[in-house]
């Protein structure tokens, strides 16, 4: 099985980005996106999992509930729900669809 996981960086270590990717946790409630990549900028363990968990190239996601203090929030990806902290969804790069 292939994983979702992608090094953001270029050959120096700055961040590379897309002009459509946003990180997951800046889309408002009931947003869809569809995932592109999964960052290993902080953690290839965690970027691993996040992969595990779904969050796939190609797989959408819709932006469910917030905490009342905003983080975690509740994702569906696939067919169940996924709550993640704004840090760890920061990681995964989507593009918003309609």
């Amino acid at each position: 099985m292939t994983t979702a996981v992608v090094d953001t960086t270029d050959t120096q270590g700055a961040p590379t980005s897309s002009s459509t990717a946003v990180p997951l946790s800046s889309l408002r409630h009931g947003a869809h996106a569809r995932v592109l990549a999964v960052s290993e900028e902080h953690s290839t363990q965690l970027a691993h999992r996040l992969a595990d968990l779904g969050m796939e190239p190609g797989r959408v996601v819709e932006v469910g509930r917030r905490a009342p203090m905003g983080d975690p929030t509740v994702y569906r990806v696939a067919s169940y729900s996924l709550s993640l902290r704004r840090r760890d969804a920061a990681l995964v790069l989507v593009e918003e669809i309609a």
